[in-house]
């Protein structure tokens, strides 16, 4: 198998474990921390992802309770806001910009989570701040993802093996 169709294979693997861990949605940013583990060392070690290493990742990083409460705050402004847009409030689509933002800012941290990391020391890190230009590519991946899945539904299971991906990407351009 080629380099880049086994990347392709090993994304799409990622972005299923990361989809199915995810279902609670609390998960969500524990889920999203262990595929980018996984997919970086891939790409670093050639280490092949499996089930059983995610599970793993997983739960080291669903130990921090900032792992759980960060989710669920923002699907909780993700309700209102559509509540908002719905209700034809003024500032509804501040509200989903600002939360755009925020998932940005969470993505990049989660992209940078290695087990026996802090969330609160992630959470913190002004990185997505000071490098916009990373930033606003995770909102575009994001943006389009979002467009894709409300498109085409069964890519729903792929789309977070993609993000990671592209956040893994804006994560590795500042290194090289």
């Amino acid at each position: 198998m080629t380099r880049s169709l086994g990347l392709f294979a090993e994304v799409g693997l990622i972005g299923v474990l990361v989809c199915s861990a995810s279902v609670p949605m609390v998960t969500s940013l524990g889920a999203v921390a262990a595929g980018s583990v996984l997919l970086g060392e891939l790409l670093d070690t050639g280490r092949t992802p499996t089930a059983a290493r995610f599970v793993w990742l997983l739960g080291r990083a669903l130990r921090d309770p900032m792992a759980l409460l960060v989710p669920a705050v923002l699907l909780a402004v993700g309700v209102v806001d559509v509540v908002a847009l719905l209700a034809g409030v003024p500032f509804g689509p501040v509200i989903g910009l600002a939360l755009l933002a925020i998932a940005v800012m969470v993505l990049r941290s989660a992209a940078r989570w290695s087990p026996g990391a802090s969330w609160a020391g992630l959470l913190a890190d002004p990185l997505p701040l000071r490098d916009w230009r990373g930033s606003a590519m995770v909102a575009v991946a994001l943006v389009v993802l979002v467009v894709v899945v409300v498109q085409a539904p069964a890519f729903v299971v792929l789309a977070p093996g993609l993000l990671v991906l592209a956040t893994a990407a804006v994560a590795r351009r500042r290194t090289r």
